[in-house]
């Protein structure tokens, strides 16, 4: 089966945020009921204005989430379940049209080793009970860079979990934010507060057969405008 691209029009936001029901009505819109149900997983490509709206830097995993509410919850993409998303990679750049470019793909997860080379940061361990856990923030402070992070920096992120119970299309609550919540340590920030804006590319994937399941694989690379495609 072929894969199927959308490309909705509109300014897309977070969730939680003012503009986030307009957002979302536009996607309702714009986005087709399924024709099929077969497909494993899903390319979103965030083009916005700005990344800083009102001095306010965007996080990717947040601009996902009313994507994800309308696609799957709404219109019933992934038989209506988001647990049925096997993988997932969004990308967020600035220019023009601005919107959001969806496709739908029914291969298995992009290699990002092959795309972009070797990662600068690995773990592999259990994935933390709670944006608090500190299992990841301890595996990473031996490890990271001396420097902190500098104010151009920007990363790409590869989260790769055991198993296939995980919901990885639960942003708001589920795992994937508890351990973006804890990469602090590498990509800036504090306990509770990262700067998880700096990551502009994200992929997450589930029942990654080298990974058992409750834990967790994370690759990290630094970013440029040439790894947007």
């Amino acid at each position: 089966m072929d894969n199927v691209v959308f490309w909705v029009p509109g300014v897309p936001v977070t969730f939680a945020t003012a503009g986030e029901s307009l957002w979302k009505r536009e996607l309702e819109t714009k986005l087709p009921a399924p024709t099929v149900k077969t497909f494993n997983g899903v390319r979103l490509k965030f083009i916005l204005p700005t990344l800083t709206p009102h001095n306010h830097p965007v996080d990717i995993d947040n601009l996902c989430e009313p994507v994800f509410s309308v696609l799957v919850g709404k219109l019933g993409w992934f038989d209506t379940k988001r647990p049925n998303i096997k993988w997932w990679r969004a990308t967020k750049v600035s220019g023009k049209p601005t919107g959001v470019k969806l496709v739908l793909e029914t291969r298995s997860a992009p290699e990002m080793v092959k795309e972009f080379g070797q990662p600068f940061f690995i773990y592999h361990g259990a994935i933390p009970e709670k944006a608090s856990d500190t299992v990841i923030p301890e595996n990473i402070k031996p490890v990271k860079p001396l420097r902190k992070p500098q104010i151009n920096d920007r990363y790409m992120v590869r989260l790769q979990f055991g198993g296939s119970k995980i919901n990885i299309g639960d942003i708001a609550t589920g795992k994937v934010k508890t351990i973006i919540d804890g990469l602090y340590p590498l990509i800036g920030g504090n306990p509770g507060a990262p700067e998880d804006w700096r990551i502009h590319v994200l992929q997450v994937e589930k029942g990654v057969t080298f990974v058992k399941e409750g834990y967790v694989f994370i690759s990290i690379w630094r970013y440029h405008e040439r790894d947007s495609a």
